[in-house]
C-alpha cells in the first residue's frame, strides 16, 4: 500500500486509454510472416539440393541420373564385340555380373540385392526389361550381353546419379539420397532457426504483458503499460490495464478509508486519556483518605485498571506511529506476568460473581517475550471464560511449565483456563478464532464483538505461541503456549 498514493489523476487517465484507438496488425499476418519464412527456406534447400547435383555431373564427380539408360545398348553391343567383360569395362553406373550356363555367378561387382535381381532377370529370359519398381524410388532395368564362352554378362542400373569413381560408389550411398539427407537436415535446422526467431518474437510481443503482471501483482498500480504493434497483444493489454485502473481506484479508496478509521481511533483513543486521567487521580486520593481495607483494595484495583486502561491507550496510538513501540520488545518474569494476571483474573471474576481457582508452577529465572501483548492475551481468555461461564460458577486458572507445540526442544508457559459453562458448539470451535464471529450473536447488545480470540490468535501467531481450544467434561477450556526465554535472553 505504501507505492500507492492517491493521486486524482487516474480517472483522466482512464478516459484516455478508452477514447484512443489501439492500432496494430493482426496476430494472423504475424504468424503468416513466419510461414512466409518456411516456404522461402523450403525453397531455397530445394534450389540448394539441385544445383549441388547439377555442380558435382558437370564437374565430373558424378554420371547424370540417365546416364546408364541412355547408354546400356552401346554397353551390351561393346561386351557383345569383344566376347569378354572385365571390371573396368563397366562404368560404375552399372552392376554387372557373368553368369555361366548352369546359372550360377562367376564374377561381377553385384551386391545382394542386384544379384537377386539379375537371378529374376535371367529366369523370365528376358533381354532387357524393369526388374524391380517402387513408389518411393526409381525403377530399376537390367540389361544382358552374350559372351564368347556362352556365358552371359547381366548389367543392373537405375536412373539415379551414380559416383564415376567406383571407390566412392561402394563407400558412400548413392549421390541423390546422400544430398536428400543433407537438405533435410538443412531444412531442420532452418526450421529450429525460424522457431527460436518466432519464440523470441512472442515474448518480445508479450512482454509488456509480463511485466504488467508482475508490477501488478507486487501492487505497483502507478504506471502506464507499453503497447506493440500486434492488434490482439494490444487488447489484451487494453484489459490489463483496465483492470489496473479499476484496482487501483478500488486500492485508493480502500486506503482513504483505512487512513479515516486510523484517524478516528487514534483521535479516540487520545481523547480517552482525560477520563482515564481523572480515575487514577481519585483512585489515589481515595487511597490517601481513611478507608477501610476492603474499600482500600478496591480503589487500589480501581487505579490498576486504570493504569493497564492507560496502557491499552498508548498501544493503540502506538499502533498508527511509523516506527514500532519498544515495547512490543519488552520481557518479563514468568512468575511476576502470573501473579499480575491471578491478581486480575480474582478482581474481574469478584466484580461478576464468579469464583477463581488457581493452580501454578514456579519458573524460577524464565522469563516471557512481549510481556504486554502476552498478559492481554490471558486476560482475554479469562474474560471469555467468565462472559460465557454460568453464574456463581468458577474458573479455574493454571499455569505450569509445558513443551511449545510444533517446538519440542524449546519451552513453553501453558495457561489453561477452564470454566463450567455449555462448552463451545462445532462451529465456534472451527470458527471462534475468526474476527467478529460471536457463538450467541445476542452478546453483541453486552459489548462483545467477537474480537477477543481473534486477536489472541494474532498475538500468538506473530510471537510465536500457540491457542488451542477444545471441551471437557465440565465445560470449554482455552490453552495458551507461550515461549519461555531464559534469563540471559
Amino acid at each position: 500500500m505504501d507505492r500507492l498514493k492517491p493521486n486524482g489523476k487516474h480517472r483522466a487517465k482512464s478516459a484516455a486509454f478508452q477514447g484512443k484507438i489501439r492500432r496494430g496488425m493482426p496476430f494472423s499476418l504475424v504468424i503468416a510472416r513466419y510461414f512466409v519464412y518456411v516456404l522461402i527456406g523450403s525453397l531455397f534447400m530445394a534450389g540448394a539440393v539441385v544445383s549441388l547435383l547439377i555442380v558435382a555431373v558437370d564437374s565430373g564427380i558424378l554420371y547424370p541420373s540417365n546416364y546408364a539408360s541412355i547408354n546400356h545398348e552401346a554397353m551390351v553391343g561393346e561386351i557383345e564385340a569383344r566376347g569378354t567383360v572385365e571390371n573396368d569395362d563397366v562404368p560404375s553406373c552399372y552392376r554387372w555380373g557373368v553368369f555361366d550356363e548352369a546359372g550360377k555367378l562367376v564374377e561381377g561387382d553385384f551386391d545382394a540385392r542386384s544379384e537377386e535381381l539379375a537371378e529374376a532377370f535371367l529366369r523370365d529370359g528376358s533381354v532387357d526389361s524393369v526388374v524391380y519398381s517402387s513408389p518411393l524410388g526409381s525403377p530399376v532395368y537390367a540389361a544382358s550381353a552374350s559372351l564368347e564362352n556362352g556365358n552371359v554378362c547381366v548389367l543392373i542400373y537405375d536412373f539415379d546419379p551414380d559416383f564415376v569413381s567406383k571407390a566412392l560408389r561402394d563407400a558412400f550411398p548413392d549421390p541423390q539420397s546422400a544430398v536428400l539427407l543433407l537438405g533435410a537436415a538443412l531444412f531442420a535446422a532452418m526450421l529450429a532457426l525460424i522457431a527460436m526467431r518466432a519464440s523470441h518474437m512472442l515474448q518480445r510481443k508479450l512482454s509488456p504483458l509480463v511485466d504488467a503482471a508482475r508490477r501488478i501483482g507486487s501492487r505497483e498500480l502507478d504506471f502506464e503499460i507499453a503497447r506493440g504493434n500486434v492488434r490482439e497483444a494490444n487488447e489484451v493489454l487494453d484489459a490489463v490495464d483496465a483492470m489496473r485502473l479499476s484496482l487501483k481506484e478500488s486500492l485508493e479508496e480502500q486506503w482513504a478509508s483505512e487512513q479515516a478509521q486510523r484517524e478516528s481511533l487514534s483521535s479516540l483513543a487520545h481523547d480517552l486519556k482525560t477520563p482515564l486521567t481523572i480515575v487514577r487521580g481519585n483512585a489515589d486520593l481515595l487511597l490517601e483518605s481513611g478507608l477501610e481495607a476492603e474499600q482500600k483494595t478496591c480503589a487500589a484495583q480501581i487505579r490498576d485498571a486504570s493504569l493497564d486502561m492507560q496502557e491499552f491507550v498508548e498501544r493503540i496510538i502506538g499502533l498508527f506511529r511509523t516506527t514500532p513501540s519498544s515495547k512490543e520488545k519488552d520481557t518479563a518474569l514468568a512468575d511476576a506476568c502470573c501473579t499480575d494476571i491471578v491478581s486480575k483474573a480474582e478482581a474481574l471474576a469478584r466484580a461478576r460473581g464468579y469464583r477463581i481457582r488457581t493452580t501454578r508452577e514456579q519458573f524460577g529465572r524464565l522469563r516471557i517475550a512481549h510481556a504486554a501483548d502476552m498478559k492481554r492475551c490471558m486476560m482475554n481468555l479469562v474474560d471469555n471464560a467468565l462472559s460465557y461461564a454460568p453464574p456463581e460458577t468458577t474458573v479455574h486458572l493454571a499455569f505450569s511449565e509445558s513443551v511449545l507445540p510444533g517446538s519440542p526442544r524449546s519451552r513453553a508457559l501453558r495457561m489453561d483456563v477452564e470454566d463450567e459453562g455449555p462448552g463451545f458448539s462445532e462451529e465456534a470451535l472451527a470458527r471462534a478464532t475468526e474476527r467478529f464471529y460471536r457463538q450467541d450473536a445476542a452478546r453483541l447488545h453486552d459489548g462483545h464483538y467477537g474480537l477477543g480470540l481473534h486477536i489472541v490468535q494474532e498475538e500468538m501467531r506473530r510471537c510465536n505461541g500457540t491457542l488451542n481450544l477444545e471441551n471437557t467434561e465440565k465445560g470449554a477450556r482455552a490453552t495458551l503456549f507461550i515461549p519461555l526465554l531464559d534469563e540471559e535472553e
